[in-house]
């Protein structure tokens, strides 16, 4: 498996579906996904919810299938505020997200590793910390913990 690349990203959106289009809008920028990136995720979200609640936080987990992503990674979207999302075990519950973690596979045998090391990562309160305020050395420090990663892009303003 090519290590995938790790991209931390500071946004500002104030929706959803605007955080949706400025996190395309970076992977499209850098060549990581497809055209085809942004409705696919949309309508993943809207069929398969990706929120996840650990009580002490709520964070979601978009992702696609790997036809429409070009090269491996995972991007630490980091907003400036809260978004709706629907938790994956109850989608008629709303959940206020403020990380959202995007795992991008090409390869569909490294789906399932990439979503558990992901969740187990934020399963520890001081990870979910570092992800949303830590330097992008310190993210790729407790990503690299449950997954190991390539090149590492830091935080960049939309």
């Amino acid at each position: 498996m090519q290590a995938p690349r790790l991209i931390v990203a500071d946004v500002t959106a104030t929706t959803r579906d605007d955080l949706f289009t400025q996190v395309n809008d970076r992977l499209l920028s850098d060549a990581m996904v497809k055209p085809s990136f942004l409705a696919a995720a949309r309508a993943r979200e809207e069929t398969f919810p990706t929120g996840l609640d650990f009580s002490y936080v709520s964070i979601a987990i978009p992702h696609v299938d790997p036809e429409h992503v070009i090269s491996p990674a995972v991007l630490v979207c980091r907003n400036s505020e809260t978004t709706v999302f629907h938790a994956m075990d109850d989608p008629e519950r709303s959940l206020d997200v403020r990380l959202s973690i995007w795992p991008l596979v090409t390869d569909p045998a490294n789906q399932v590793e990439m979503l558990s090391a992901v969740i187990s990562l934020v399963q520890d309160e001081s990870s979910y910390q570092a992800l949303l305020h830590g330097a992008p050395e310190e993210v790729a420090h407790r990503v690299s913990d449950v997954l190991p990663t390539g090149r590492i892009d830091g935080a960049a303003q939309e």
